[in-house]
């Protein structure tokens, strides 16, 4: 029976934020879903590193907890019940905590964090018909059962590139270094630049090395002398490196007979304030999530538990809110497979803390981000994010 439903549900309930995204949506659950009666109580199963030996690790665990804790308090009365588990961010405490998730009847595991605890559990979860909705960012461990709620490299080249292409950018270079040759992230962006209409011009990488970074430059000056250039993509996390090599190649960054090359970066290079200063860095872009919301939500986290989350902890949050909107509708429309894929693959998408996104049909997920440029030190938005996909 397909018809048509309304997902919902109050995002930071002390504000009374109310949104609404509609989709067609079918009850009908795959072989490898479990049927769930439309009375019975949905059980998540959160597993976080909050008891890991590892300071920073164990502070993540705990506002990952924390902030799961915090969406249920939202969501209001609804039949569901949130279960948490400590994984220690180790393999075998993982392990242990996935199976007794499932013997404990859960319907849904959210988490793990740790990309080796994810691989870990996936096997034993798909065999009991259990999707996970996991913490990580890492492509290779989407697929199947287990989604990635976190935001990817891809998503913000995606951003990017189109932004790039609506502002008469069509040429890209793409400097990464030697561990991203050939890896998914690299062969995603090239394949992003081509989906979109542009055209890759050439690809370098660098050691890591600070003496090589001069070599790197010059590679890239003769690439550019004898291929036109429009902007240059670097993928690599805010590290000392990146401001080295955008100074290395400053002069045909600012001086070239085809205009201002742009410099494109695909990591968070906002969130290190030491970046953002930089004079070699001003004028670059980045892809940025809305940030409308965070502050709310902070403030909200402190008052209840009294310390401030780790950045990451939205994206227990939205977990949970995301998936207390298919237990809301469940709870209305009397379904038996509310966490089917057609569920969670709802084109619509859902609101965040950090703005809108939704999963996508390799299990990874598309969130609605702004492009920011470096000027001055600070954050300037250039485009924001959508309040809805098209």
């Amino acid at each position: 029976m397909k018809y048509c439903i309304s997902l919902s549900y109050f995002f930071l309930s002390a504000v009374f934020i109310s949104i609404f995204l509609h989709a067609c949506s079918t009850d009908l659950g795959s072989i490898n879903d479990n049927a769930i009666e439309p009375t019975e109580t949905i059980k998540i199963a959160v597993l976080v590193p909050f008891g890991a030996k590892e300071k920073k690790l164990a502070h993540i665990g705990k506002s990952l907890r924390d902030a799961a804790l915090l969406a249920k308090q939202d969501l209001g009365s609804l039949n569901l019940q949130i279960i948490i588990y400590d994984t220690k961010g180790r393999v075998d405490s993982g392990l242990d905590s996935a199976y007794s998730a499932i013997n404990g009847g859960a319907h849904l595991i959210v988490g793990p964090f740790l990309p080796d605890v994810i691989k870990a559990i996936s096997t034993i979860t798909k065999s009991e018909g259990i999707k996970i909705v996991s913490f990580a960012s890492d492509l290779k461990l989407a697929g199947n059962n287990t989604f990635i709620i976190g935001d990817t490299p891809v998503n913000r080249a995606q951003k990017l590139v189109k932004y790039a292409l609506e502002k008469e950018k069509y040429r890209f270079g793409i400097i990464s270094s030697i561990e991203s040759s050939n890896s998914e992230l690299e062969k995603s962006v090239r394949s992003t630049i081509k989906r979109n209409g542009g055209i890759e011009t050439f690809t370098v990488h660098y050691s890591g090395k600070i003496n090589s970074l001069s070599d790197i430059a010059e590679e890239v000056r003769e690439r550019a002398a004898s291929t036109p250039i429009d902007a240059i993509i670097i993928p690599g996390g805010p590290n000392r490196e990146i401001p080295l090599l955008a100074a290395e190649l400053g002069d045909i960054t600012n001086s070239t007979g085809n205009g201002k090359i742009q410099i494109i970066g695909l990591s968070r290079w906002d969130l290190a304030t030491t970046l953002l200063s930089e004079p070699s860095l001003q004028g670059s872009w980045l892809a940025i999530p809305d940030t409308r919301f965070r502050k709310i939500y902070e403030e909200k986290f402190i008052k209840k538990f009294g310390y401030r989350p780790h950045l990451l902890s939205s994206l227990a949050y939205d977990a949970i809110a995301a998936m207390g909107v298919l237990v809301r509708r469940r709870d209305v429309h009397r379904t038996y497979y509310p966490f089917s894929t057609s569920e969670i693959l709802n084109t619509n998408g859902f609101i965040g803390i950090d703005g809108i996104f939704r999963f996508n049909s390799d299990r990874t997920v598309e969130k609605a981000l702004a492009v920011m440029e470096i000027r001055n030190g600070q954050s300037n938005i250039l485009k924001p994010a959508l309040n809805k996909f098209h």
